[in-house]
C-alpha cells in the first residue's frame, strides 16, 4: 500500500471522484466529510470515512494525529455562491476557521504535502484571460473573499513550514449527480424529458464561464497530491481555457436533447454582482504534470445527460 492521503470533503461532488481515483491507484485514503452535500461516503476497502465537520478542531486533530497522512487534500468548503451571500457567517466559519483548524493540525503533525481547492473567482474581473503568475487577485463576493483569505492563510503556513503546497484554482466544475444548485443542475431540473419544447427560468444568461468536467478536475487534483515532493507553494488553474455563456450552454443542451429550449429571465435569479467573463489559462498545470484533459464541453454534457436521463446519441 502506498502513502496515506487524507481528503476533507471526500464525500462531495469532486471529492468522491478523487477518493475513487486515489483508491484505484493503491493509496490508503482517509475521508473527512460532514455529509451536508447529501452524497454518500465512498465505500472501498482502502478508504476510511469519518463524519466530521472541519470546525471541530479537536476531532480533526485526533484523526490527523492518528493517521499522520503524507498528503492532505482540502476540499471541504461552502462554495455555493448564493449560500455564501445569504449565510455569510456560516460560510466564513467553515471556509476560514475550518481551514485554520486544518493548518494548525497538519503543521503540528508535520504533514509533508497540502493540496488546497481554491477558485478562479479570486482573480480580478478586469482581465480577459486569467493567469496564475500574472493576473492580480481581487475578491468579488463572500465566497471568493473566503478563498482569498484561505490562500493567505496557506501562504503563511507554507512560509512557517516550508511544506510542499499546491493551490488549485478550480473553475466551474460540471458533471453528473452534482448535488449543488449550480447552473446545469438548475437547467436540467426544469426540463421535462417528455415535453417537446422546454422553458427554463434563469438569471444572468450573458455570463461566460470556463466549464471543466469533474473527472478532469479530480484527475488534476490527484496528480498534484501524488506527484514527487517539491517544497514551495505552487498555484495552478484547473480549467479548460474555453468559455461559454449561459445561453450557449442551454443551446448545446437543447441540441443534445433534440428539443428547443426557451429561456425566461427570472428576476429572483439575477445576481447583483456577477462577472461577465471568467476564463483561465491552463497551460501551467497541463505542462508541469504532463497531462491533458479528457472531456470537451460536448463530452461533458453528453455524460451528464446519459447519467441523468439514460440519454443515448
Amino acid at each position: 500500500m502506498k502513502h496515506t492521503i487524507l481528503v476533507t470533503g471526500g464525500a462531495g461532488f469532486i471529492g468522491s471522484r478523487l477518493v475513487r481515483m486515489l483508491s484505484e491507484n493503491g493509496f490508503q485514503v482517509v475521508v473527512i466529510d460532514n455529509l451536508t452535500s447529501n452524497l454518500p461516503f465512498v465505500q472501498l476497502p482502502n478508504v476510511t470515512n469519518y463524519n466530521l465537520d472541519v470546525r471541530d478542531a479537536t476531532a480533526l486533530d485526533e484523526i490527523i494525529g492518528a493517521y499522520k497522512p503524507y498528503c492532505v487534500v482540502h476540499l471541504a468548503a461552502i462554495h455555493h455562491v448564493p449560500t455564501c451571500e445569504i449565510e455569510r457567517n456560516y460560510a466564513l466559519e467553515v471556509n476560514v476557521i475550518g481551514t485554520e483548524n486544518l493548518l494548525l493540525s497538519i503543521e503540528k503533525h508535520q504533514v509533508s504535502k497540502l493540496v488546497f481547492a481554491s477558485t478562479g473567482a479570486v482573480y480580478s474581473p478586469d482581465f480577459p484571460i486569467l493567469n496564475e503568475d500574472e493576473t492580480p487577485v481581487d475578491p468579488f463576493d463572500n465566497y471568493s473573499l473566503s478563498k482569498f483569505t484561505n490562500e493567505k492563510q496557506i501562504r503563511f503556513y507554507q512560509q512557517r513550514t516550508e511544506a510542499d503546497v499546491c493551490i488549485a484554482r478550480l473553475f466551474n466544475t460540471i458533471g453528473a449527480n452534482d448535488p449543488n444548485a449550480h447552473l446545469i443542475p438548475d437547467i436540467l431540473r426544469q426540463i421535462d424529458p417528455e415535453v417537446s419544447h422546454a422553458i427554463v427560468k434563469l438569471g444572468n444568461i450573458k455570463s461566460r464561464r470556463d466549464y471543466i468536467h469533474v473527472e478532469d478536475t479530480a484527475n488534476l487534483l490527484m496528480l498534484m497530491a501524488t506527484s514527487a515532493p517539491r517544497k514551495g507553494l505552487k498555484v495552478y488553474n484547473v480549467c479548460t481555457s474555453v468559455e461559454y455563456s449561459v445561453e450557449e450552454i442551454v443551446q448545446k443542451i437543447g441540441v443534445l436533447m433534440n428539443k428547443p429550449i426557451s429561456i425566461e429571465i427570472d428576476p429572483e435569479k439575477i445576481r447583483k454582482y456577477d462577472r461577465i467573463s471568467q476564463i483561465g489559462n491552463n497551460q501551467k498545470v497541463l505542462t508541469e504534470f504532463n497531462t491533458h484533459l479528457f472531456f470537451t464541453i460536448e463530452d461533458a454534457l453528453k455524460d451528464i445527460l446519459a447519467k441523468m436521463y439514460d440519454f443515448q446519441t
